[in-house]
This record gives C-alpha cells, sequence and structure tokens, in this order.
C-alpha cells in the first residue's frame, strides 16, 4: 500500500495541515520495528504543535503530527527480539504518529490485547496514562480518597473521572456548564465553571470534605492560591496542563492571543516549578509531564499503561470518545480541537488509510 501522513511545512492554523503520500516505506533500522498504524491522537496537544506552541519541544520543519499510536509491527530491524511481526503494540511519540507507518524503538512498546477495539485503546495511552500516573503516582490519592478534577469534560479530566470510579475515589468534576452530562455520568459531583457562584461552591465541597486529597488540573484557569486552598493537609496538587491561557486569550487562531497564551503559560509553569522545588518534601505541589516522566521511570509507563489496557478489557473504564476521524478528515477536526467543547476525546481511525 502507500503509505501516508499528516505533514507540516509551516506552522499555523489548520488550513497548513497536508496528507501526503510518500513512494517507499520506511525501513527500520537496528533495535527498531515498522508498525502498521491503526489509530493515532487528535488531542488538544497536537493543535498546540501545530502551532509551534507547545514549549516542551523544539519542533522543526518539516513534521508529521501525531502523540501517539496503537498498530501491528509488520517488519523487524537488526537485532529485535521479543516482538514479532503481527504483535500489537502502542507507543507514545510525541510527533509523528499520524501516518500509516511509523518506525519505533522496539525496546519502548507495550503490548495491546488483541481484542481492543484501536479507537477505544487509543485513548489510554495519552489522556489516560496521564490522568492515571497523576492521581497513583504524583498524587498518591488515597482509597476512598477525594479528588477534585478540572477541565472534567476535557480528554484528560474525564479520563480522571473515568479513573476515579474505577479506583473508589469520590470526585467533583468542573467543566463548562453544558457539560454536566458528561461530567456525572461518571459518578462526579458537578460544578460549573462559568456559575456565577463557582468558587463558592467549591470552597463549600471542599470544607464539606475536610479538604481534596488530590487536585488534578489539565486547564489551570483559577488562581493558583485558590485551588492550593481547597488540599487537604495531606493533599497534592497535580498540574496538568495549560490550556485554560490559550482559550482565555482568545482562541489558538488569533496570533495575538496565542502570544498572551503562551506568555501566561510560561509565568504559571515558572510559579508551579518554584513551588514544586520549595514543596520537595510534601510533594504539596507537582507539574506533570508524561514525556519527563517515561524518560525517568520507563517501568511506569510499561506496567501502568498495561494495568489500563487490563481496566478497559473488564469493562471497568470507557473511554468517552466525541468522535472518530478517518484520515482524509483530519483538517477537520483540528477545526473541531480550535473551536472547543469537545467532550472527552476524538481519534484518528487509520486501518482504511
Amino acid at each position: 500500500m502507500t503509505p501516508k501522513r499528516v505533514e507540516l511545512r509551516s506552522f499555523g492554523g489548520p488550513g497548513v495541515i497536508r496528507v501526503v503520500e510518500d513512494q517507499t516505506l520506511p525501513e527500520p533500522g537496528a533495535g527498531q520495528v515498522r508498525i502498521r498504524v491503526e489509530a493515532s491522537s487528535l488531542v488538544f496537544t497536537d493543535m498546540l504543535i501545530r502551532r509551534n506552541l507547545y514549549p516542551v519541544l523544539k519542533l522543526t520543519l518539516p513534521l508529521t503530527l501525531g502523540y501517539d499510536l496503537v498498530g501491528h509491527v509488520d517488519a523487524l530491524g537488526q537485532g529485535v527480539t521479543g516482538i514479532a511481526v503481527g504483535d500489537r503494540v502502542a507507543d507514545l511519540t510525541q510527533i509523528g504518529s499520524n501516518a500509516t507507518h511509523v518506525v519505533r524503538p522496539a525496546s519502548g512498546l507495550v503490548r495491546v490485547p488483541p481484542d481492543l477495539d484501536a479507537t477505544r485503546a487509543e485513548p489510554l495511552i495519552l489522556s489516560y496514562l496521564t490522568a492515571y500516573q497523576a492521581l497513583v503516582r504524583e498524587a498518591e490519592a488515597p482509597a476512598g480518597g477525594k479528588v477534585l478534577v478540572y477541565g472534567a469534560s476535557g480528554a484528560v479530566g474525564n479520563a480522571a473521572l473515568d479513573l476515579c470510579l474505577a479506583l473508589g475515589l469520590r470526585a467533583v468534576g468542573v467543566a463548562s456548564s453544558r457539560s454536566r452530562e458528561t461530567v456525572t455520568a461518571k459518578g462526579a459531583d458537578f460544578v460549573a465553571y462559568d456559575a456565577p457562584d463557582a468558587g463558592a461552591q467549591l470552597d463549600r465541597l471542599s470544607r464539606e470534605r475536610g479538604g481534596f486529597d488530590a487536585v488534578v488540573d489539565p486547564a489551570r484557569g483559577e488562581p493558583l492560591s485558590r485551588v492550593l486552598s481547597r488540599l487537604a493537609p495531606r493533599g497534592r496538587f497535580v498540574a496538568l496542563g495549560f490550556s485554560a491561557p490559550f482559550r482565555s486569550a482568545g482562541g489558538a487562531g488569533n496570533g495575538i492571543a496565542s502570544i498572551i497564551g503562551k506568555v501566561k503559560f510560561g509565568l504559571e509553569f515558572l510559579r508551579i516549578k518554584w513551588l514544586a522545588a520549595r514543596a520537595r518534601q510534601t510533594r504539596r505541589v507537582t507539574f506533570y509531564d508524561i514525556s519527563e516522566r517515561r524518560a525517568a521511570h520507563p517501568d511506569w509507563f510499561h506496567d501502568d499503561l498495561s494495568t489500563l489496557f487490563a481496566l478497559l478489557q473488564e469493562g471497568r473504564i470507557s473511554p468517552r470518545i466525541d468522535r472518530v476521524f478517518r484520515l482524509h478528515e483530519v483538517r477537520q477536526a483540528h477545526e473541531m480541537l480550535e473551536a472547543g467543547g469537545v467532550q472527552g476525546r476524538l481519534v484518528l481511525d487509520l486501518r482504511d488509510a
């Protein structure tokens, strides 16, 4: 078949996206495998990468989008052992996986159960693993613990609510008023951030619960001091992302607003890193980056993702997928990401590309 991929030759809006065909298949080198991709990411981070607003990556053009993948191994490089052609695997790539064929190091791959649908397994790699490690590895939320989740209708926030339900944690989800059903469907109490008394509601819920054992925040929209005031004495705050500064600055489509959003992100990021350094003994404040944690603890990545696949097999978690897109619809998917309001996840299905 003709290999295809989603390419950027310039940074900008959805209009810069091109689906290109390559003349030959990529060949794996020593220690690598080639993967025939079944499903890949369509997430807010992909949009930030497209606009060169993702500060944890130094990007050069041209590049292929795609933060993660599920697929089958279809070729082995020299020296690869323990993996065979036909094995089903997952990987976190950051860029490059919005393609029909991808070459990756064999050592970083995680096996995917053959009975899982690719479009349901894909959200576990970035969105669910981020939420799981935030709750279990970073916050160390206790059994029956009380959790506050901001951005609760988005990809990571909704995954966190789903995991709270599966792990027996009592969750409160914060999202827009139109997302009530999305949040409560995961068994969480709901607070609308656009309600005039949202802050007072959260303060009341915090007092009633004696503070939250974990606060998970992919958005960073509320003043940090107020968020920290809602922690229990041994509670922990985990910042996962900063979508709110970009949204509140007017949207990623506005050049000046994008710069404002990036500045706000930088200032908030530095403040959280400073607090995390000060709180090294108690770890009350943490900034979580999935790639950094994977580099530091590759065994966590393998073990935790395998745990999530098992939870999905058992029916204990159920990713909310807003829509599945085909390769020729990828520009439309990015327009939807930019518009906001996605409930859960978008997924790119590459099986018939």
